[in-house]
This record gives structure tokens, C-alpha cells and sequence, in this order.
């Protein structure tokens, strides 16, 4: 069955793109991809295009994803940065397109000064900033960065967003959008990639990057965070004089990480620097939660200590207490090389897109985990065994969550950083001994009071929650239109856990009793009396003791069985 050329007003709005398209669409046929606009039904700006580029397609000795990434760089900066983020979907975007993607490059050339100050004089006072460097220190596509000196006489670097930007990247995220709503139409095929999601999501992300006002506050909580770190040094933001076009901040000096001869001429260990790097970055993940999703090289530089200096926040990754936990679960199941647990911590980390074959994701981490374990721990490669685990999720249609790709994007970064410092260096070894931090830490009587609190809430907003949840099934009961018709694997097992579960409830409400039953009983000195004590209170809380003991142990015995 053949498929028929939609109108051009399918694809744009009521032809209010068609030039930019036009654009678009020569860009395209210049790289060789003139075929995708006609299975787009797009036919006609295909035709306009390619009297403006002529007949000639794809350029020779190119492969296909080196002509995508400089058509990408081409068409501008959505473009470039649609790159940046596919580079991230290794759940979706094959290894050689990740890797053409990933050197994405979106510089351009500098604004002039006199454009500079106009933006500057727009947002701050004529007096605040003075010096400030005729040439920029970077420039890109978004803005471009320049040194000054403020009043007070500190150093600062300013940051300047490219006026005008708001109008292009509408456009281009309209068009985008359409273009993927014809491919989701069109390309039956690609359907779990979710093209129109997808391109959602990217937006998403995209309106975060560009926001100075988002960056600035993922700045200043890096800096809230981790500025009392002796290892990891975060400039200061000056809040009061940053708006939505410019950030000012600290000018900090140092070494670029990946400045091999620079680093051995200032007499820095460039192993020490390479296990620097993987620990920041895994007490950023594991600790805090909050990491910086894009440690290039030119973000991050090296000062006397050694201390990591971080730069660029406008891309973060940020990952929930839950979160954390699951992936603490899944970094012990690899190390222990338990399937079973490998499997289950990636369930509750994915969104299952069909139903899932649980026997055979097992069997088939089994053998994943056979092929990559086989030898020490050590040999393993991160970005590797990261790619080839999404393509293993992928084929069991478990949607990963983008924090979680931004993770895996990173973890591969640090460790490129790394293996440049030190050929020899494994992220993997350096792993260890924060997984035992967390896992020794798990077992202290803060954790555990901590636990029990955040379960108690649960239970509590649970039975809160309960009637109005249970409204709808009484109804459908006390009506007689509920027809139930259920053969539930597992039941017998639920049925011991709910009762294991009520168990242990029972018995921190009678600990609980004790410990309040028997404070209040010495508090009002009720005999018998031993060395003026009440005896009764001192029972309550012996029994106290022995009761709260066997909940630990037996909390300490279920985590160790997962």
C-alpha cells in the first residue's frame, strides 16, 4: 500500500514555517536525506529545496551519521541541541550515531561588543561592571561569556544570552513537533520511540537549558551544597545582579581536566585527578542526588588540593530518595551477580511498555550479566555495559526515565575522563568503596529510625487514603455490578507477606506503648522501688529493648536477603 503526500499544511501551520522548512529541507537534501521528506509527504518542499541545492545528495566518502550531525550543525541551534539530547537516548539511538552526536558543537560566531553592552545596559545598572574583556571567553549559540571587574573590584565572569533567540526556537520546535506527529502517522515502526513524546521532552529540557533563571538556581544549589567540600570547588553566584538574560559569577582559575601537559607541568598526579573525578561524581549520584549532567572537559577544571572546579549548570540530573535506593539495590544485585535482584530493581526503575515476560528478562540478565562479569569486576567499562543494557531493556520495551539516561550519559563522561587521565583507570573499582559507605550506613540506628518514620508515613497516608479509595469497589458491590474472575500467581505468598507486614506493626505499636508506658511510670516513681527506680518501668523498657532489637535484626535479615 502506497502511501499519499499529505498537504503541506498537515505538516505547518497554515504555511507560517514554510521558508524556515524550505530551509530545513535544503539542509537536508545537501547531506543526502532528501528520501525521508518524501516518506514525510513533503514532496513539494522537497521539490523548492532542491532547486536551491540542485540534484546533488550526500557527500562522498561521509558516513550517514557524520552527514546527520553536520546537517544538525547547520540548521542551527534546536538542531544542535536535539543532537546533544538524542546522544543521551542510548535506550533508542544506535552507537554510531551516539558518538557522532555527542561532538556536537553548537559555536558561532562571537556578538559583537557594542550588541554585549546593550544587553548588559538593558538588564544592570551603567556602574555595575567595569573592564569587561572585548574579546569573549567562549561563544555559542545560546550566548557567550565574557570577564569584568565589579565595583568592589572582585573578578567576575559574565554570561550573556543571544537577544532574539525566543522567536527561532519557537519555530523550530513547532515544526518539530509536526514533523514528528507525521512520523508517528507514517512510520508504524517506531512506534515505541514515541517520535511526539519524544520531541516533548526535548522541549522540556531545552526551556530548562535556555532559562538563566533555572540555571542560576541549579548553581546555587551546587554551590549550597557542596561549597563546605574541600575536594570540590563551586564559584559563587551573585544572584542580585543575575536575570533571565545574564548570570555574573565568580572568576575562578585553573587547569582544564583534560590539559594532559599542562596537569604533568604543574606537577598534578593525573591518577589521583582521574580518582578525584569518579568519586565526586558518584557522591553527587549516590549522596546528594544531584549531579552535573554534563561534565565535559571544558566544565570542569583543576586546581592546587587537587580540587575540581565545576562550571555550566544549565544541565542537571536530579534523582529521588527512592530512586537512589533502587539503584543502590541494583549496583549490590550486579556485584553479587544476582539476577533475580538485578531484575527486580530494574522493574521498579522502568515503565513497562506491554507486559512483561518476567522468567525470561531473568534468564536473559543471567546471561547478560554471565558475559560481563565473567572476569573481575574491574575490566568492566561503564559506557559499555550501560549501552548494551538499555538495548537489552529496549527489547523488553521498559521505558528508562530521562534522569536516568542523563545518569548514564554521565557515568559515561566521567569515566571517558578518566581512562584519558589514567588508561588504567576503572570507574568501577572506584565504585566500591562508596557502595560500602552507603551500605554501612544503612545499618546505623539513625538510618533505621529514619526508615521506620518514613514507613510510618506511608502506612499513614495509605489508611488515610483507603476509604476513598475502597468508595468505588463498595458501590460496585452493594450494586451487584461487580463481576471479579481472578487467578492471582503468588496469592498465597502476598497473604504472607501482608500478614509478616501487619506483624511487625503490631509490634512497633506494643514497642512504642512500652517505651511511653514505661517513661511515664518512672517519671511518677510508682513502687516497688529498686535503687529508686520503679521496677515496672525498668521491665517495660528491658522488654522494650529485646522487642526493638529482634526488629532490627529482622530488618537487617530481609535487606541482606535482597
Amino acid at each position: 500500500m502506497s502511501l499519499k503526500p499529505n498537504p503541506i499544511a498537515r505538516v505547518t501551520r497554515a504555511y507560517r514555517h514554510l521558508e524556515r522548512l524550505t530551509e530545513l529541507t535544503r539542509v537536508m537534501v545537501k547531506f543526502g536525506f532528501g528520501d525521508l521528506f518524501n516518506t514525510l509527504g513533503l514532496g513539494d518542499i522537497l521539490i523548492r529545496a532542491r532547486k536551491l541545492v540542485g540534484l546533488a545528495e550526500r557527500p562522498p566518502g561521509l558516513t550517514r551519521p557524520k552527514r546527520l550531525t553536520l546537517a544538525l550543525e547547520e540548521m542551527g541551534l534546536v538542531f544542535v541541541k536535539l543532537g546533544q539530547y538524542l546522544s543521551t537516548r542510548q535506550d533508542i539511538i544506535p552507537p554510531e550515531y551516539l558518538d557522532e552526536f555527542a561532538g556536537l558543537q553548537d559555536s558561532v560566531p562571537a556578538m559583537p561588543l557594542s550588541e554585549v553592552l546593550k544587553v548588559i545596559q538593558t538588564e544592570l545598572d551603567e556602574d555595575t561592571l567595569f573592564d569587561l574583556s572585548e574579546l569573549p571567553l567562549a561563544a555559542a549559540s545560546v550566548g557567550q561569556v565574557h570577564t569584568a571587574r565589579l565595583a568592589d573590584g572582585q573578578e567576575v565572569v559574565v554570561k550573556i544570552r543571544r537577544p532574539g533567540l525566543e522567536k527561532q526556537v519557537k519555530t523550530d520546535l513547532e515544526i518539530l513537533g509536526e514533523l514528528a506527529g507525521q512520523v508517528e502517522k507514517l512510520l508504524p515502526f517506531l512506534a515505541y520511540i514515541r517520535p511526539v513524546d519524544l520531541v516533548a521532552e526535548f522541549e522540556r529540557s531545552l526551556s530548562a537549558e535556555l532559562n538563566y533563571r533555572r540555571e542560576a538556581f541549579n548553581h546555587a544549589r551546587f554551590y549550597r551544597l557542596f561549597s563546605k567540600t574541600p575536594d570540590i570547588k563551586v564559584p559563587e553566584l551573585r544572584r542580585d545582579m543575575s536575570t533571565d538574560n545574564i548570570l555574573v559569577m565568580e572568576r575562578i582559575s585553573g587547569l582544564k581536566i583534560d590539559d594532559l601537559t599542562g596537569l604533568d607541568q604543574a606537577g598534578f598526579e593525573r591518577k589521583e585527578i582521574a580518582r578525584l573525578a569518579s568519586r565526586v561524581a558518584l557522591e553527587q549520584i549516590m549522596r546528594f542526588g544531584f549531579f552535573h549532567a554534563d561534565p565535559h572537559p571544558g566544565n570542569i577544571f583543576v586546581q592546587p588540593g587537587p580540587t575540581l572546579a565545576f562550571m555550566d549548570f544549565g544541565l542537571v540530573g536530579q534523582l529521588d530518595r527512592k530512586t537512589r535506593e533502587i539503584l543502590f539495590r541494583l549496583a549490590v544485585g550486579v556485584v553479587r551477580q544476582n539476577p533475580a535482584a538485578v531484575s527486580r530493581a530494574l522493574l521498579r526503575l522502568t515503565t513497562p511498555e506491554e507486559k512483561v515476560d518476567l522468567d525470561r528478562l531473568e534468564m536473559e540478565i543471567g546471561v547478560f550479566m554471565e558475559t560481563y562479569l565473567s572476569g573481575t569486576l574491574g575490566e568492566l567499562r561503564i559506557s559499555h555495559f550501560v549501552r548494551d543494557a538499555l538495548d537489552l531493556l529496549y527489547q523488553h520495551q521498559l521505558r528508562v526515565p530521562p534522569d536516568l539516561l542523563l545518569l548514564a550519559k554521565a557515568l559515561a563522561q566521567f569515566e571517558s575522563l578518566g581512562t584519558r587521565l589514567d588508561p588504567d583507570f576503572q570507574i568501577t573499582e572506584e565504585a566500591k568503596p562508596v557502595l560500602a559507605g552507603i551500605f554501612k550506613k544503612r545499618f546505623t540506628p539513625g538510618w533505621l529510625v529514619e526508615t521506620v518514620k518514613r514507613s510510618g508515613l506511608e502506612l499513614a497516608g495509605f489508611i488515610e487514603n483507603l476509604p476513598r479509595d475502597l468508595a468505588p469497589l463498595y458501590q460496585s458491590l452493594k450494586t451487584g455490578r461487580l463481576q471479579t474472575d481472578m487467578n492471582v500467581k503468588g496469592l498465597d505468598r502476598l497473604g504472607q507477606a501482608i500478614n509478616k507486614a501487619s506483624y511487625r506493626l503490631a509490634l512497633a505499636v506494643v514497642l512504642g506503648a512500652l517505651v511511653i508506658g514505661s517513661a511515664l511510670v518512672i517519671h511518677s516513681k510508682v513502687p516497688p522501688l529498686w535503687r529508686g527506680l520503679p521496677v515496672l518501668g525498668l521491665v517495660g523498657f528491658l522488654a522494650a529493648a529485646i522487642i526493638g532489637f529482634w526488629l532490627v535484626m529482622d530488618f537487617i535479615r530481609k535487606d541482606l536477603s535482597q
